[in-house]
């Protein structure tokens, strides 16, 4: 399952729970796209992993060439990921394959909240606080879970 929004200036909201099929996040890029393609400028991307677990290989391939392609749209995007050492490894990998230093994983939502608050103007803090809060309010309390 995965939900994509833009819903206030330049920052794209993304959530992702298992399981995510090849299926899945070939209509995850098509929506990507078109979600991006409506913002002018370069946008800040918030990425909810934190109930994913690992991704078949078909799926990683699929999203290190969707980062790559969208690695020049890109100010900074963040990735909320659990606390699973073999996840992180393969979320730290899809980010370096995608080459663009801007894109960052955190296993806590504040940290996240003050790396992306840096490039946000006001009305974007708000809506990334949303967010996250959507988070700390999930029915884990919004800490990645422990595997």
């Amino acid at each position: 399952m995965h939900k994509i929004q833009n819903i206030v200036g330049r920052l794209v909201e993304v959530r992702v729970e298992p399981p995510l099929t090849l299926e899945e996040i070939k209509q995850f890029v098509e929506e990507h796209k078109a979600t991006v393609s409506r913002i002018q400028d370069r946008y800040v991307g918030v990425v909810d992993l934190h109930k994913a677990d690992i991704f078949p290989a078909e799926v990683t391939d699929a999203l290190i060439q969707l980062l790559s392609r969208m690695a020049e749209r890109v100010e900074r995007t963040a990735f909320l990921i659990s606390e699973s050492a073999v996840f992180a490894l393969q979320i730290e990998r899809v980010l370096r394959n995608a080459a663009n230093p801007n894109r960052r994983t955190f296993r806590e939502p504040e940290p996240l909240k003050e790396w992306l608050g840096e490039a946000l103007n006001a009305g974007e803090r708000f809506r990334l606080n949303r967010f996250l809060n959507d988070v700390l309010t999930s029915d884990d309390g919004g800490r990645p879970a422990k595997k």
